[in-house]
């Protein structure tokens, strides 16, 4: 087996001497191997609009916190938000104070989170490999995998949750090296701010790395017994962390918020077959595992013997205990998402990176192109298909050239294929077809997925004094995008005889399909596969639903349907 390599050469740069003169500090950013994927994701913080629903969603729980003064428990449309803890909706108005209240902020924040991720998770192969050049190849891996390019920028939680779970292992490291003092710190900062970020599943993230130490590290200084007394009090010391705010939260909030942040939101999860909270089957994950770490499943070639003898290294057997026994349990899980594996993404990336520099793996660029010049043959032919097709009515407009570009990539790809041995260029490769896809995305669905007027026409409603309400829960959709500083009532089409009689010059507005009147709506626009309308109540009751609508599948009208 190879010796650890306690050596400490520069990350990034294996090639450096002492000899050689120090690069100026501009170009040693230019030549860092992430600035150009880094630049590829900026355009994206600008041009993206917030998405509904997510999106939308936790932007309007920050204005909220924001509008209201009201920091210490979340609230959405004026009602407790017990969802998700707060630490996001936090870093989001900690942005604001410095930019205004822009949306972009979110983005960038979380784009430096990713950025974050990316350092630590360099610097953690760096300190359990001894390799430079396994560290820069493990940054490479994880920001050229599919889910985490696509979700770099997202204002989403698992972003955030990634970077404190890296942050955790550093800490877990550091007991295993007997850094007993430092460990407490980090390991405990992890889990407290993975906790305020998402909840216990931190623990899952970074459980069984902890509790396997012993065995990817052949033992631990001065004996497991100390080592698993400091996890103890790391431990403790995160829950303190966490506690400090769920404590006095659940005390302002009441008994029913309380439930819901220490028990309801956890045991819902675990239990998504039953409760239907995102429930797919037990194979679900392992399906979806090998798309979001695309292109490397296609990219990289190896032969068994290689690779067995490159799983016995300590970077290999910590990536192990990191990823398996929390992809199993997360496949036990009733509610699954995608995105709720990018925590375990980063070790992904250290396995992969571990097998290359033990040249386990190569890499073979051949298939990977071919692949993006079919996907760009078939993204130029989209329109056609959608014209047809009316669930996919958002990409109807998309322009060919959009296609085109992807098959540019590919074709580039190919005619260097022979000359390609390094992650890299494929990295930067799927980076630049996700820049593409979502500008194409942003072109094509127009307004269908900015709200931005129609929440305006919601505000300009409220500062008038006119009634307005919402038929079916619309997960603060508008809140952000109108600045409202009101609740907007939710109605159901029981209820809204009695709230017509009560306020006669009233307005409803709505995206559900079976909510379609026959009236005239007084504003229409596309919102994602339907439209958002806004009618004269009055005149939409006397009208009546449409039948041709009414009974239609709406797939939004979930008020616990949360990441």
């Amino acid at each position: 087996m190879r010796k650890y390599r306690h050596q400490r050469l520069r990350l990034f740069d294996v090639t450096a001497s002492s000899s050689a003169a120090p690069a100026l500090p501009w170009r040693v950013l230019v030549e860092h191997p992430l600035f150009l994927g880094v630049l590829l994701l900026v355009p994206l913080v600008f041009l993206l609009p917030p998405l509904p629903i997510d999106e939308t969603r936790y932007l309007a729980v920050a204005w909220e916190m924001r509008s209201t003064g009201e920091f210490l428990v979340p609230h959405l449309n004026g009602a407790l938000y017990s969802q998700k803890p707060p630490l996001l909706f936090w870093l989001i108005n900690a942005g604001w104070l410095v930019t205004g209240v822009h949306a972009w902020t979110a983005r960038a924040m979380t784009l430096l989170c990713s950025i974050a991720s990316l350092v630590l998770l360099a610097r953690l192969v760096e300190r359990v490999t001894g390799s430079a050049r396994a560290a820069r190849t493990s940054s490479v891996m994880l920001f050229g995998m599919l889910y985490f390019a696509a979700f770099a920028n997202a204002i989403m939680f698992d972003v955030l949750l990634t970077t404190c779970a890296l942050l955790a292992l550093h800490g877990i490291v550091d007991l295993v090296e007997d850094r007993g003092g430092r460990g407490i710190v980090l390991l405990g900062l992890g889990i407290g701010l993975g906790v305020l970020s998402k909840g216990p599943v931190l623990l899952l993230d970074v459980g069984f790395a902890a509790v396997l130490a012993p065995w990817w590290n052949r033992g631990v200084p001065r004996g497991a017994g100390r080592y698993f007394s400091l996890l103890v009090v790391a431990l403790l010391l995160g829950a303190a962390i966490a506690l400090a705010w769920a404590i006095p939260a659940a005390l302002h909030g009441g008994p029913d918020y309380a439930h819901a942040i220490f028990l309801s939101q956890t045991v819902d999860r675990i239990r998504g077959i039953k409760t239907g909270t995102h429930a797919q089957p037990v194979w679900w994950y392992l399906a979806w595992l090998p798309v979001m770490i695309l292109p490397w499943p296609i990219v990289l070639r190896g032969r068994w013997e290689a690779i067995r003898n490159a799983l016995r290294e300590r970077g290999a057997r910590l990536a192990l205990a990191w990823v398996l026994p929390a992809l199993i349990v997360f496949l036990l899980i009733g509610g699954k998402q995608a995105h709720y594996l990018l925590p375990l993404l980063p070790g992904v990336a250290l396995l992969l990176a571990t097998a290359l520099d033990d040249s386990a793996l190569s890499v073979r660029t051949g298939l990977a192109a071919a692949a993006l010049l079919v996907l760009g043959v078939a993204f130029a032919w989209l329109p056609q298909i959608a014209a047809a097709r009316p669930e996919l009515a958002f990409v109807a407009d998309t322009l060919p050239w959009w296609g085109a570009g992807i098959g540019v990539i590919g074709l580039v790809l190919l005619l260097a294929a022979r000359r390609i041995r390094e992650p890299f260029w494929p990295a930067i490769a799927t980076l630049a077809v996700v820049l593409l896809f979502k500008l194409a995305v942003i072109q094509a669905a127009g307004s269908r997925y900015d709200v931005r007027s129609v929440a305006s026409q919601v505000k300009a409603a409220q500062d008038r004094g006119q009634p307005i309400a919402h038929l079916g829960w619309h997960h603060g959709v508008y809140e952000f995008a109108g600045r409202l500083t009101e609740p907007l009532t939710v109605l159901t089409l029981d209820e809204l005889p009695a709230w017509v009689a009560e306020h006669p010059d009233g307005l409803v507005i709505s995206w559900y399909r079976r909510f379609r009147f026959r009236a005239d709506p007084l504003y229409s626009q596309p919102f994602r596969g339907a439209e958002v309308s806004i009618w004269n109540a009055r005149e939409a009751l006397a009208s009546g639903v449409d039948p041709n609508a009414s009974h239609a599948r709406d797939d939004s009208d979930d008020t616990n349907d949360d990441d």
